[in-house]
Formats: C-alpha cells, sequence, structure tokens
C-alpha cells in the first residue's frame, strides 16, 4: 500500500511547484510558514498527503499532543501536505507541498513528491529554505537564491540566480532538485537568512522577505499587509528583549560592520561555527570587562 493518499487528483496545468520543509532547513519555520501564508491567501485546497509511517524515526520526530477546547485530547503527526491553486486567468497553477524533513527513505520519500510533480504539469520547480546565519537582526533581511539553471522558463528569464558552489552534506532541497532534473524540469532554491543568536519560535520579518521574493513566481499578488504589522511588532519587541543584553548588542556591531562592507553574498558557515563565534565573542568580552574591573580595583 501506498504512503501517497489522494482525495482529489486535480488537473494542473503549466504548473509552479513550490516546496518547503520543517526541521533543519526551516529556521524560525519562516519557510514553511511563508507558504501557509500563500495557501491561506489563496484558500488552496489540499489534496494528497504522505503518510509518515515509513519516513521518520518517532524517537527523533516525535508526534505532537495537544489539548482541543472540548478538553480531549489530539495526537499530531509529522505533516506532508500537497495543495493546489488553479490560476483563473489562464496562467500558471500553483503545486504547493509543506513537509517535515525525513529521518528515512529519502529517495522513496523523494519519488513519491516527484509522482505528484509529474502528474500535476510541473514545468518549475522553486524549493524555500531558512537557515541560521551570522546577520544582524538590524539589517534588511538576507534572502538569496541560487540556481543551476541559465533559464528558469518562460516569463522567468528575468530572474538570474547564481549559481550554488556549496559542497557538503546535503538536505531534501537538493535531493529533489537533482531528482525532477532528470525529467528536465528547472529549479531555484531560495533561503532566508535567520539571525543565529535570536532563540525565537517565528520570524515575521524574514518570513515577509521570503514572500516578497517569491512573488515573481507567482502571477497573482500576495498580500504582505498583514506580515509587515507583525514583523513591525516583532522588531519593537526585540528592540526591548535586547535593551540590556550590552554583550549582545556589541557582537550585533561586529556582525552590523561586517554585513555593510559585503558587497557580495559569502557562504555561511556551519551551524557550529556561528555558535562558537558568539561564544568566544562573549568569553572575549567578559575577559576585557575583568581585566578593566581588575585595573580599577588596583589603583
Amino acid at each position: 500500500m501506498s504512503a501517497l493518499k489522494y482525495t482529489e487528483h486535480p488537473i494542473l496545468t503549466n504548473t509552479v511547484f513550490l516546496a518547503a520543509w520543517g526541521g533543519w532547513p526551516d529556521a524560525a519555520e519562516s519557510a514553511t510558514r511563508s507558504l501557509r501564508e500563500l495557501v491561506r491567501q489563496f484558500s488552496a485546497t489540499k489534496f494528497a498527503s504522505i503518510d509518515a509511517e515509513d519516513f521518520y524515526d518517532f524517537a527523533e520526530q516525535r508526534p505532537v499532543i495537544s489539548n482541543r477546547s472540548d478538553g480531549s485530547r489530539k495526537l499530531t503527526w509529522p505533516k506532508n501536505e500537497f495543495f493546489y491553486w488553479k490560476a483563473d486567468d489562464g496562467g500558471r497553477d500553483l503545486l504547493i507541498f509543506i513537509g517535515v524533513e525525513p529521518n528515512l527513505k529519502w529517495r522513496t520519500y523523494t519519488d513519491l513528491i516527484h509522482q505528484v510533480a509529474n502528474e500535476s504539469d510541473t514545468k518549475l520547480l522553486v524549493t524555500v529554505g531558512a537557515l541560521l546565519d551570522s546577520v544582524p537582526h538590524t539589517r534588511s533581511p538576507r534572502v538569496t537564491g541560487s540556481s543551476l539553471n541559465t533559464n528558469l522558463g518562460k516569463e522567468f528569464e528575468h530572474i538570474k540566480y547564481a549559481v550554488p558552489n556549496y559542497e557538503g552534506p546535503s538536505g531534501l532541497t537538493s535531493v529533489l532538485i537533482d531528482r525532477l532534473a532528470h525529467d528536465g524540469v528547472p529549479a531555484a532554491s531560495i533561503w532566508g537568512h535567520s539571525p543565529h543568536y535570536l532563540q525565537v519560535a517565528q520570524n515575521p520579518t524574514l518570513t515577509h522577505a521570503i514572500l516578497s521574493e517569491l512573488q515573481q513566481f507567482i502571477s497573482v499578488p500576495v498580500d504582505l499587509t498583514k506580515l509587515a504589522k507583525d514583523s513591525e511588532e516583532f522588531d519593537e519587541n526585540l528592540v526591548r528583549a535586547l535593551a540590556d543584553q550590552q554583550e549582545i548588542e556589541g557582537y550585533v556591531k561586529r556582525l552590523e560592520e561586517r554585513y555593510d562592507s559585503e558587497e557580495e553574498y559569502r557562504q555561511s558557515p556551519e551551524p557550529a561555527a556561528l555558535v562558537q563565534e558568539l561564544e568566544d565573542f562573549l568569553r572575549q568580552q567578559r575577559d576585557t570587562d575583568s581585566t578593566a574591573e581588575n585595573e580599577e580595583s588596583s589603583d
């Protein structure tokens, strides 16, 4: 029995396929939230899903228990869901996939996604992710795009993303891009860069920036009004939360100087390197403060 379950078989044409995964490639849930916002705004219809049983180590990716308003309990397993939206004006239809990066059987899992993409007349794949990076929250959010294709297809000739040069352990985005490339489907990858020192469950400012970048692949306007308000409130709360964090403030200033001096984007370091950078800076600051206190005491 297939893990792929349909509730409907929509007929889509000239389709742009948008995909995002929760987990490692979804810092502050910015990638998946951007696609959920599209599902909400367009009233996109859920039509298929992938059952979680075969693809997760549930000791690592645990189901979540929650309380309903009527007092009953709800158990939620990792979701992998497909949605569609049909363009009214004969434009490009949308296929949207929102999932959770699996622990097991990546090739089988990718084959199922490929099956839906193939049946949906996919002409372009756009994967969406968000990563932790050494960027300051005080600057405009950084969103970068990359593609192995010099031409992303009709209507997208003007989009010229850099060719990716990353080498190392890969995520599901690269696996799916490689799978659809065998069918000649061009692909682009969009990544939002989240300040790694912020411990936040969501970052509406980055979600807003990702959707602004995605807009060029969507044939109807995306309303960013609510996200703009959420972003403004988020930024105000950050100012208050970090007001008495002098060590973090000093670290942010260092990131600002680096950010402002970069003429082109450099490859982000690994998360462990980001943490080490912050720890080294804070240790240096404490050593400096301790030295200053000792000198004052000896005077």
